[in-house]
């Protein structure tokens, strides 16, 4: 086939570059130089909508504490415009807002005592507290301000233009997040557990537009946290959206590192957490009261099955901590000769010791 001599290839080149696949380039290198392993465009179900949806980049770090892989894991989406500018539009911030949650955390974990620190009432608010204490200050600050809207605006006139590529960012982040939340249970199998941020990376302006009263007041930004409240799955959720400029980005990517290792630290003390006292908190013992029982069933109810030709099942074994005595009893709603019989025998003593 002859080659067409007529064509500029350079014209690709060049028209390529009003993309944002340059950015997502870019970000991607970035990222991989600090250590961050990363995926390009990875699919998604969205389920809401039963389309294929698509995110730019995800990234992550891995490391093990103790038996537990600790992702910290970055979801971001690229977007470029020349002509136009990103405004945010704000309002001073209630922290008190019960309408509100400005300290979102998305995490999971298949490890048993993380999940049960992870759910329980103002968990995110502590993670978030005890987190800048490690030396992270920017990637999960308070907002300074109540995001309400956004749109883009012509660089030239500044006349509002729409919302739909910031709105489809924030959307596609969102979604994308409740996916890799929603999945974890089926493909991972080793201890982990994850932390997800949410990345709006722009290739051009970043503007606050700040109402107060009548006033309105604009101003350049690199970054700015907008908490976003949407409806997955029936279920309302809030997130964190970060917006960033891409001349920011790399700055801001030396925070995200300390992240990585303030998250190793957290998740290590919180899991500790668990375990200190742990038997004299009924809710926390009953997370492992299953394993606690399924460990005695052939040591402890075989031999009652055999001795008393009975069986018990093992269910009724439980754990009740003795404040007043300071002592933790195994206890079982059976007989007191079979008690007495159990308790003279060293080898299940033994057993209940090894399980416990």
């Amino acid at each position: 086939m002859p080659k067409d001599t007529s064509m500029d290839l350079d014209q690709f080149a060049t028209k390529i570059r009003k993309t944002g696949f340059v950015l997502e380039n870019r970000v991607a290198i970035e990222l991989k130089r600090a250590g961050w392993t990363v995926i390009s465009n990875k699919y998604y179900e969205d389920d809401f909508e039963g389309s294929v949806r698509e995110i730019d980049l995800l990234a992550y770090k891995v490391s093990k504490i103790q038996h537990i892989d600790v992702y910290t894991t970055l979801l971001i989406s690229c977007k470029k415009n020349e002509s136009n500018v990103w405004a945010l539009l704000a309002r001073d911030i209630n922290l008190k807002d019960p309408n509100s949650d400005w300290w979102p955390l998305h995490a999971w974990s298949n490890d048993k005592p993380l999940m049960y620190e992870l759910t329980q009432i103002g968990r995110s608010k502590i993670y978030h507290d005890e987190v800048k204490t490690f030396g992270v200050s920017e990637a999960l600050s308070i907002p300074d301000v109540e995001v309400f809207a956004f749109q883009e605006m012509k660089r030239s006139d500044g006349s509002p233009q729409n919302d739909k590529n910031i709105f489809s960012a924030v959307t596609s982040l969102m979604k994308a997040q409740a996916y890799e939340l929603s999945s974890l249970s089926q493909r991972k199998k080793a201890a982990a557990v994850y932390q997800f941020n949410l990345l709006s990376v722009i290739d051009s302006d970043l503007i606050r537009l700040k109402f107060t009263g009548d006033e309105i007041k604009a101003e350049p930004i690199n970054s700015e946290h907008y908490i976003a409240r949407y409806i997955i799955k029936k279920k309302e959720s809030f997130s964190r959206v970060r917006f960033l400029t891409a001349s920011h980005f790399n700055t801001s990517l030396e925070d995200y590192n300390r992240l990585h290792a303030a998250n190793c630290q957290w998740f290590e003390r919180t899991y500790n957490n668990f375990f200190d006292e742990a038997v004299k908190d009924w809710k926390r013992t009953e997370v492992f009261i299953e394993e606690f029982r399924e460990k005695l069933r052939w040591s402890l109810f075989w031999r009652l099955e055999r001795e008393f030709d009975k069986s018990y099942s093992t269910n009724i074994l439980s754990l009740d901590w003795k404040s007043k005595e300071n002592r933790l009893a195994v206890t079982l709603p059976v007989d007191p000769e079979v008690l007495e019989f159990l308790n003279g025998v060293d080898e299940t003593r033994n057993a209940v010791e090894k399980a416990l």
